[in-house]
């Protein structure tokens, strides 16, 4: 079987990833690594979006008038887009003996004409971020008119559809009434896992104390996240009378916040780097529990990383987070506005019982292997690959 994959991003280069975009950038280098265990891959990537001297005025202007408005305008949210890259992948497809194309993006799709079947493996559609997500609030009728056009026209090309969260598939089939049948729910896997064995994550988890708790906290984005919530479940695990630790690693703390004792702030931690690399799996080698209250999030690949290194996470149940954490199995998800009371409850419930704890956090190391793992994706998308070329056949 020979796949094309589709991406803006020339995923055969890392060094030529801008780091402002690595999470999104590495999630789609696994999606295609992950390809490459059972089928032959063709990159097509590293596309281009070029502007005229005439449609950049434009892009200019526009820019200008939706200002004096107080909206946002998302230059690339049109047509013009799709056209410019589906002209530099069709040539690229045809001069290959491609059976499969798997696309990462809606807009790579939503003008390609070609006679092989196509996939749309992607995070999620745009229409639910759209005034849910701060690059996508505040927007234009122009630029959401365009958002909701990419989708709507990959869709219509696409045999398939795979999101790594129900909530993803849920949006497809409910608003743009996809068919069910061709949708599926595959989760994207660690893409910073521990690589280690069974045995040396269990040498791990019975080396956490039992007379503290650590906890991590990994994002940038502090009041998306839920930086103050977790900030809360410290003071209430503390005034229990329980040792708490909390790292803080990525985001800026607002300025003239008070922190409870033992709360370290780590900042930015370049993965670029071994250095930071190493840091980075230090502390979630370390830490009993990672936090994560956001009030939105698409996917969540930081709990899938906390797994691997045999952590259990303590979430919010909001968007993509609920189909990556089951609970009791590999964590335990919360509503948002009740998270600091019961997520401090819970945690020291697990204070208390040790081995209880050093269960949950073994049993989150396999969900990590069976489910959360890039080869466990790669299982299930060969099964995808191969039923969507026998159905394509079947019906052309």
């Amino acid at each position: 079987m020979k796949i094309a994959f589709l991406n803006y991003f020339d995923l055969q280069n890392p060094d030529s990833w801008p780091r402002s975009e690595f999470g999104f950038i590495s999630t789609n280098y696994h999606k295609a690594k992950s390809l490459e265990d059972f089928a032959e891959l063709e990159y097509i990537c590293n596309l281009e979006y070029p502007l005229s001297a005439r449609r950049s005025r434009l892009v200019n202007l526009k820019r200008r008038v939706y200002q004096l408005l107080k909206q946002r305008y998302i230059h690339w949210a049109t047509p013009h887009l799709s056209r410019i890259l589906a002209a530099q992948i069709a040539p690229r497809v045809a001069a290959s003996n491609i059976d499969l194309v798997i696309s990462s993006d809606t807009t790579l799709v939503a003008h390609l004409d070609i006679p092989q079947p196509i996939i749309l493996w992607a995070t999620n559609l745009f229409d639910p971020l759209i005034g849910r997500y701060g690059d996508y609030s505040g927007l234009c009728q122009e630029s959401q008119f365009g958002l909701r056009w990419f989708d709507r026209q990959s869709i219509r090309r696409c045999q398939h559809l795979v999101f790594p969260s129900q909530w993803a598939a849920d949006n497809a089939i409910k608003t743009f009434g996809f068919a069910a049948d061709r949708v599926s729910v595959v989760p994207y896997g660690a893409n910073n896992a521990a690589d280690r064995s069974e045995a040396e994550i269990e040498r791990d988890i019975l080396a956490r104390p039992d007379d503290r708790l650590r906890l991590l906290f990994i994002g940038v984005d502090w009041e998306r996240k839920g930086g103050a919530i977790v900030l809360d479940v410290v003071r209430r695990l503390q005034a229990r009378g329980i040792k708490t630790e909390l790292t803080i690693i990525g985001a800026r703390i607002p300025e003239n916040t008070p922190l409870p004792p033992g709360v370290n702030s780590l900042g930015f931690l370049d993965r670029f780097t071994s250095k930071g690399r190493d840091r980075l799996q230090k502390h979630l080698t370390e830490a009993h529990a990672l936090l994560l209250p956001s009030e939105s999030e698409t996917y969540g690949n930081v709990l899938c990383e906390a797994n691997s290194f045999g952590v259990p996470v303590f979430a919010s149940r909001v968007d993509g987070i609920p189909t990556i954490v089951q609970e009791s199995i590999n964590g335990y998800t919360f509503v948002r506005q009740n998270f600091a009371v019961e997520c401090s409850h819970r945690l020291q419930q697990l204070f208390d019982h040790p081995e209880t704890y050093r269960q949950l956090a073994r049993d989150s190391f396999q969900a990590y292997r069976s489910r959360l793992s890039w080869n466990a994706a790669g299982s299930r998308m060969q099964e995808i690959c191969q039923m969507s070329i026998e159905t394509w056949a079947g019906s052309h």
